[in-house]
């Protein structure tokens, strides 16, 4: 695995050993991913459930000003660290469960708030209601989730709205924004 564009470009990336632990994110999903969102100097992003890193180092990459990371394994954690390293990257590594993770956030909001949990993850919702409870997300900021691609979510979660879904091979990938008060 390696990052794909940006200012490290080619960069190889370590990962965990075994599926069963973490599910790298496939090139060509990071590729779509990364061609529907845009990153510009001053774009906060946080790689929620983030295995290697290699989403949120793909984002600092190009050119993202702030990136956190988190994963609950400490395998990851560690692997995250080998592959800021590799990027002469220091930043917010977290080893934290995500409700966690959110509620140590408190106080800062994110452009991006990226989720790849593991395939037999069941609170999605939960995610949306510590992201709005804790105001984590940007009034104009994204979630992105990435499932199996016949992992079904609700159309809608307490204040927020899928916007788009987009396959690609075995996962896809769902967006979600804030949903607009019609006050």
């Amino acid at each position: 695995m390696r990052i794909i564009a940006g200012k490290y470009k080619r960069t190889p990336l370590n990962t965990l050993e075994g599926d069963d632990i973490t599910r790298p994110t496939k090139d060509m999903v990071r590729e779509a991913l990364f061609s529907s969102i845009m990153i510009y100097s001053d774009t906060s992003f946080l790689d929620l459930f983030a295995g290697s890193g290699a989403i949120g180092l793909e984002a600092l990459s190009r050119g993202a000003e702030e990136v956190v990371f988190n994963d609950i394994n400490r395998e990851a954690v560690k692997v995250i660290g080998s592959n800021l390293a590799k990027v002469r990257e220091n930043r917010q590594v977290m080893n934290l469960d995500y409700k966690d993770c959110i509620r140590n956030l408190e106080g800062r909001t994110f452009d991006f708030i990226y989720c790849d949990p593991p395939y037999d993850f069941k609170e999605y919702g939960n995610i949306f209601t510590y992201v709005e409870q804790y105001r984590l997300l940007n009034e104009k900021g994204i979630i992105i989730v990435e499932v199996r691609k016949n992992t079904d979510l609700e159309e809608t979660y307490p204040g927020f709205v899928k916007y788009k879904e987009k396959r690609y091979g075995i996962s896809k990938l769902l967006y979600y924004r804030k949903e607009k008060n019609n006050d």
